[in-house]
């Protein structure tokens, strides 16, 4: 496929993203006895937009987030004498906590049953290598000779073998060297003799003229096993997956806040690793959804985690803070993230131009 389409099918679930994160929002606080007056998707006038009873549903022309309106969260806006019980305001600390937490809980739950039908599907590199190539370098001797990814090498030098370690050693002592190599494609096995590039060996320097501390160079990756888990493993290996990417988004969204992938990034990323098959897709969507839930678990306002935090406070002081307070919290919260996101795309764009993504080539 295109990258248009990969560029495509990442809206596609960032939207899809966006779209449980606000749902979780709306769901429970309607369950709560709030009144949800707006669900939107994105920001900004609204492209399409209808009425389902007292909530109207919305999709802006600004591509970036969305956000559920529940009555009583500006604490100057005016509301009947009648709805005042419906209030976001009005509610308890433990009401307001479930209605603004159940975003973030719903995108950890997505990851978790991404990350389980990842187990499921089975992880290319989970398992033992394999002599199936993966990958083939461009211009390479390999490539020159016809090789693909999904073909599989059979043998070199007449010499065959199930481990790819064998073939690395006949390969990397003929440098600049002939060699026969045998691999299978599609069904036939195709024999070829090629010459193989001569590179440096780690370490050490190569020289052109007298070939020492080179080695020869075929210019494959080879696979690995699928690893494959079963309905119950699969569910317990995605929770523990979940909570190991928790613990490493969390570390980089609140130490290294600039490190964090902007969605120009992000997008950029997708479009390298969407042909790499489902279950790449699958560890993709669900890593998204759980850096989506820790940014805005982040305690500053209008991030949800600002919202708690001040339900919170709340409740420690017995009566409400008074607008301003909101106000200006928002206000600095916003100019922080404006800043924030300014940076980051900035060295996203930066790192698309040279090349590089996610700091490597």
């Amino acid at each position: 496929m295109t990258t248009g389409v990969y560029i495509l099918q990442f809206i596609g679930i960032l939207i899809f993203l966006v779209l449980v994160h606000e749902a979780g929002h709306m769901v429970v606080a309607k369950w709560c006895g709030m009144r949800v007056e707006r669900f939107s998707i994105f920001f900004g006038r609204s492209l399409a937009r209808f009425q389902r009873g007292e909530t109207e549903y919305r999709v802006g022309w600004i591509p970036v987030g969305g956000y559920v309106k529940i009555s009583g969260m500006s604490r100057d806006e005016e509301i009947p004498d009648a709805l005042v019980p419906r209030a976001y305001y009005s509610a308890t600390m433990w009401r307001k906590i479930a209605t603004i937490a159940a975003g973030p809980a719903v995108n950890i739950l997505v990851a978790i049953v991404c990350f389980t039908v990842m187990y499921w599907v089975g992880i290319p590199n989970g398992g033992a290598p394999t002599t199936r190539l993966a990958q083939i370098e461009v211009s390479s001797p390999a490539g020159v000779a016809g090789m693909r990814p999904g073909d599989t090498l059979v043998a070199v030098n007449g010499q065959s073998g199930t481990n790819p370690d064998a073939f690395r050693k006949i390969l990397t002592s003929h440098p600049n060297g002939l060699v026969t190599v045998t691999y299978a494609h599609s069904g036939a096995d195709i024999t070829r003799t090629v010459r193989l590039k001569s590179v440096k060996a780690s370490g050490a320097a190569c020289d052109p003229a007298t070939q020492a501390g080179c080695i020869g160079h075929l210019g494959v990756g080879f696979g690995y096993a699928t690893e494959r888990a079963g309905p119950l493993a699969g569910v317990s290996k995605g929770t523990q997956y979940t909570w190991w990417v928790v613990h490493e988004t969390g570390t980089r969204i609140f130490q290294t806040p600039t490190q964090v992938q902007s969605v120009v990034g992000v997008g950029a990323v997708y479009t390298e690793v969407a042909s790499r098959g489902l279950a790449t897709v699958l560890a993709f969507t669900g890593v998204l959804s759980l850096a989506l839930a820790l940014f805005n678990l982040i305690p500053m306002p209008p991030l949800d985690g600002g919202h708690i935090l001040f339900a919170v406070i709340e409740r420690i002081r017995g009566r409400s803070l008074p607008a301003a307070a909101y106000e200006r919290a928002a206000v600095i919260g916003i100019a922080l993230m404006v800043v924030l996101f300014f940076v980051v795309v900035q060295k996203d764009v930066l790192n698309i131009a040279n090349g590089t993504v996610l700091g490597g080539k």
